[in-house]
């Protein structure tokens, strides 16, 4: 199973996703990339919100799509996305929301 692993601060603010249930990519400002995650029942999606260096946001999110949507999540099948780390590097910040 390929997984997605997002890490805004490590060993306390960390989430690991299947990269199937991965949804929707949006690019909402020039500074922010939200990743949907489809979640069981009637709950809403859980989403992930990407905080990226100025401008940046199209670029983070195209290589996101390029990993997922390809298939070409490596590194024993997990994506890490770690805030200000390469190959992820203009992201700064990582938020993650529960759906309810």
């Amino acid at each position: 199973m390929k997984m997605m692993h997002f890490v805004d601060t490590a060993g306390s603010d960390e989430n690991f996703f299947p990269a199937k249930n991965c949804n929707q990519i949006a690019v909402t400002a020039a500074t922010t990339v939200i990743i949907y995650f489809k979640n069981s029942g009637d709950e809403a999606d859980h989403f992930v919100t990407l905080t990226t260096t100025n401008g940046k946001s199209d670029e983070v999110a195209l290589r996101l799509a390029e990993e997922v949507g390809e298939g070409r999540i490596h590194s024993g099948g997990v994506l890490k996305c770690i805030a200000s780390t390469a190959p992820f590097a203009d992201v700064s910040t990582v938020a993650y929301s529960a759906g309810s």
